[in-house]
């Protein structure tokens, strides 16, 4: 039970909150941690929108069906991340996209019902859970920006500056695999890696395999400006 309690000390939700707080916390709502294989579905589209999760372990990933039928990767989440807080309050009854295993996972599950209890009982719990869905929706807002670009060179320079802005650093970290930033982006890693290296060629960039320098920020910019 004290890995549960650390898992949710880390997650945005309980944000500051110490161990025995969270255990009283919990001790005051209804709550279900369930586990799921990898490709299990745990939200869809067609399910009523009235149950957040917290990853305790493994990793999901958030789909979202193109008009041509193809499954495009909104974000990739892991332990302890929030899934499907924004949806719980819409106007809109149901889940705005799928929510699929990556990893083999373990999810603690809270009823907006229990919730809603939690930010009775302590404040704190509301606005961090503000918060969380504010950065959510600024993270979507963002990768539908890059979506919308036409070319593939135009969403990875699109990717660095945000990275470059939110870092004011020229040297950026890759938050997860080429694989994964390929897919954020949804271009094939052969299309990313062909890119990455005619920006390193142009001297614009230099990278590895888990940093990416700017060399050049003006010609990066003029890239997408």
């Amino acid at each position: 039970m004290n890995k549960l309690f650390i898992s949710l000390q880390n997650s945005n939700l309980f944000k500051g909150k110490s161990l025995n707080e969270i255990k009283t916390l919990l001790s005051k709502i209804i709550y279900n941690v369930q586990s799921y294989k990898e490709n299990e579905i745990i939200f869809s589209p067609h399910q009523l929108a009235d149950t957040m999760g917290i990853i305790l372990s493994g990793s999901i990933d958030i789909e979202q069906l193109s008009p041509s039928g193809k499954i495009i990767i909104l974000k990739r989440k892991n332990s302890p991340d929030l899934i499907a807080e924004p949806s719980l309050f819409s106007k809109s009854k149901y889940y705005p996209s799928t929510v699929a295993v990556y990893k083999s996972a373990k999810i603690l599950l809270i009823h907006k019902n229990q919730l809603l209890k939690l930010f009775l009982i302590d404040n704190d719990i509301m606005l961090n859970f503000l918060e969380s869905v504010s950065d959510s929706m600024l993270i979507l807002k963002h990768k539908i920006s890059i979506l919308s670009l036409n070319s593939i060179q135009e969403r990875i320079v699109a990717f660095l500056i945000h990275a470059y802005k939110n870092t004011n650093s020229t040297v950026i970290t890759l938050p997860f695999s080429k694989k994964a930033w390929a897919e954020y982006i949804n271009v094939s890693r052969t299309s990313l890696s062909r890119e990455l290296r005619n920006l390193e060629i142009e001297g614009i960039i230099s990278f590895d395999r888990h940093t990416i320098e700017i060399k050049d920020l003006e010609k990066l910019e003029e890239i997408l400006f």
